[in-house]
């Protein structure tokens, strides 16, 4: 039983599946980006094929789908294009929807039985946006649908909870640092308590940093994701500095939005027990994270006791594999 169901992230940067085969959870993922490349009809698909690059064709246009767009995004100097932004599918992106259903497609598979049970990931409705997540959440529906899936929405900061918080009885706050948005949840015994998302996230931090120092966003980018360490003290470099700072604003944003929730409902003087804050996302992974966030944290204070401040075990798959456990558990119900 417990190798039935999958788990889904759809997230900005990356979609991720994980799934179980006798007791290792096995994790597959594809870049969550095209791009647009000239082609000579069926002499360019056929190299295609033959390479295995994935790729889409609209409009006599031809788009390197995944991966693969990263590398010829990188030969030919120029970005990526993504078909989500800020977490949902993206309204100025036409192409859009053909390429997030193959992206779906190849890093989900087959079903391995007719409706085998699958959670994916969505975002919560945004504190500081005017959109709503009801068009996202039912187009993903219907891809899985159609490949023969039963496809359950579940909060993405609450898969995080399910996948690194059983040991505190799924009781806690979890975190999830994505590039177009991060999510909150805070859940008693896994019931939530409160949930929502931020526009600001890592996405953000780029574009502000490059904005204020004059850089491309892609360097930006590549230096937070290769070198960044928000512990080393001393002289930083002028795109380190300012990645710093909006660092510090960001998680500020993020627990300043938590102290009004909490507001909201009352405080949750029902827990006693200081809370385990969890951590998680590709925007969390410089050296350092968890250890600013706990020193902004110690200054802002919530209205409820905090234990432990902690990164997910693995950062970049906790959503998906949060997800598979409950895939898993609607499997074994069934």
């Amino acid at each position: 039983m417990n190798e039935k169901g999958k788990g889904v992230d759809i997230g900005t940067v990356f979609v991720k599946c994980a799934h179980k085969e006798g007791d290792e959870i096995i994790f597959r993922s594809q870049r969550n980006a095209f791009f647009e490349v000239e082609y000579v009809g069926g002499f360019t698909k056929k190299i295609f094929d033959d390479r295995m690059i994935k790729y889409v064709v609209k409009d006599d246009k031809l788009y390197v789908v995944g991966n693969d767009a990263l590398q010829f995004a990188n030969i030919f100097n120029k970005e990526t294009r993504r078909p989500l932004s800020n977490g949902v599918i993206s309204p100025t992106e036409e192409e859009a929807l053909p390429i997030v259903e193959l992206l779906i497609k190849n890093v989900v598979g087959e079903p391995r039985y007719q409706d085998e049970v699958v959670y994916f990931s969505t975002p919560g409705e945004p504190l500081d946006a005017d959109f709503n997540i009801i068009y996202h959440i039912k187009t993903i529906e219907g891809f899985l649908k159609t490949m023969g899936y039963t496809p359950k929405p579940i909060n993405e900061s609450q898969t995080i909870i399910l996948s690194e918080l059983a040991d505190k009885e799924f009781t806690g706050i979890g975190i999830s640092f994505g590039g177009g948005m991060v999510n909150v949840c805070s859940s008693f015994m896994s019931v939530p308590i409160f949930k929502f998302s931020v526009t600001k996230a890592g996405d953000w931090i780029d574009q502000q940093v490059a904005v204020s120092v004059g850089e491309a966003t892609s360097r930006v980018t590549a230096i937070k994701e290769s070198s960044l360490d928000l512990s080393k003290e001393g002289t930083l470099s002028k795109v380190e500095g300012a990645l710093s700072i909006y660092y510090n604003h960001l998680i500020e944003y993020i627990i300043e939005n938590i102290k009004q929730e909490l507001e909201k409902v009352g405080g949750m003087l029902g827990i006693v027990k200081p809370i385990t804050i969890v951590l998680s996302g590709g925007t969390s992974l410089p050296e350092g994270f968890s250890l600013r966030f706990k020193q902004i944290l110690d200054k802002l204070k919530l209205s409820i006791p905090v234990g432990e401040v902690r990164m997910a075990a693995q950062p970049l798959n906790s959503v998906s594999k949060g997800a598979l456990i409950a895939a898993m558990a609607e499997e074994v119900k069934l």
